[in-house]
């Protein structure tokens, strides 16, 4: 065989094994994209009986005895006839609604307590969060008028977009839920937050501690005014708490921590962010196909 004969079969193989391990890392790129997707929490489709949905509007008609705040008769609200004017979203824009679902373990869907929403500019390449409060007083189609922290429970995504769009104009593309579980141990797979903390809210959650689990939490934190690095239960009830000051507060202090976790998330590795994907995957639900 002559010299560009060998040439020719060497570059062949080597052409060959190249090949191969694209091939290769092909398949298992592909493989490990299906196993990961899977274990996505999906939405699950949930009717509710009339007896379930009335007993859902008692509770969601409960006065808060520790409210301060002044209460508004709700014959005294106006709302919109036929639905708030579409506000366009375009193709360069994306509304993402997350949801912190008030849920503990082994309970059905609950009410969404955290509602914000993440509207992403492909062209200036900017996300913008706004926060709806939890007491808004709203329609929600198909139901009836009531707290806006409702619609979730009542019927999932749809009814709470069906409720943002009626009533605010707002067309939300897809859902991201989160229950309070899930919220802590994402923070804790990111190695915790640093948050600056007031006076006030570093010695109110001194004195409660997580008293969403239990509370032989409570009086064992030492949070001080300044930065502090949270833990995923610190976290948790720092994004919660609004009885110190106002759910304007409260919102606010959930787009810090949220903040927070993308500046985080930023000074991680390939290998460290592919842990978190990991991790975070089995956490959330979507109804993202």
């Amino acid at each position: 065989m002559s010299n560009n004969g060998k040439r020719t079969r060497v570059a062949l193989i080597v052409l060959c094994v190249i090949l191969s391990i694209i091939l290769a890392l092909l398949v298992t790129a592909t493989v490990w994209y299906e196993v990961t997707l899977n274990r996505i929490g999906r939405v699950e489709d949930e009717t509710l009986s009339p007896e379930q949905l009335e007993q859902i509007r008692n509770e969601l008609d409960e006065t808060d005895p520790d409210f301060s705040g002044v209460h508004i008769d709700e014959n005294d609200v106006t709302l919109p006839q036929g639905g708030a004017d579409i506000i366009s979203s375009g193709e360069n824009l994306i509304h993402i609604m997350l949801v912190g679902q008030d849920r503990r373990e082994g309970q059905p869907r609950q009410r969404s307590d955290a509602m914000i929403l993440c509207s992403i500019n492909k062209t200036t390449k900017t996300l913008t969060m706004t926060s709806f409060m939890r007491d808004t007083y709203v329609t929600i189609p198909g139901y009836w008028n009531g707290r806006m922290n409702g619609a979730y429970q009542l019927g999932g995504f749809n009814a709470l977009y069906d409720t943002l769009e009626y009533n605010f104009g707002v067309q939300v593309s897809n859902g991201i839920e989160v229950d309070f579980s899930g919220f802590e141990k994402i923070v804790n797979l990111v190695g915790g937050l640093d948050i600056e903390l007031t006076a006030s809210e570093a010695n109110y959650l001194n004195k409660r501690g997580n008293w969403d689990v239990d509370n032989s939490s409570a009086g064992t934190w030492s949070l001080k005014a300044g930065v502090n690095h949270l833990t995923g239960a610190q976290a948790l009830a720092y994004s919660r708490f609004r009885k110190l000051d106002s759910d304007f507060a409260r919102t606010n202090r959930q787009r810090i921590v949220l903040t927070a976790l993308i500046e985080k998330a930023k000074t991680l590795s390939l290998i460290e962010l592919y842990k978190l994907v990991d991790g975070i995957i089995p956490l959330i639900t979507t109804d993202m196909d």
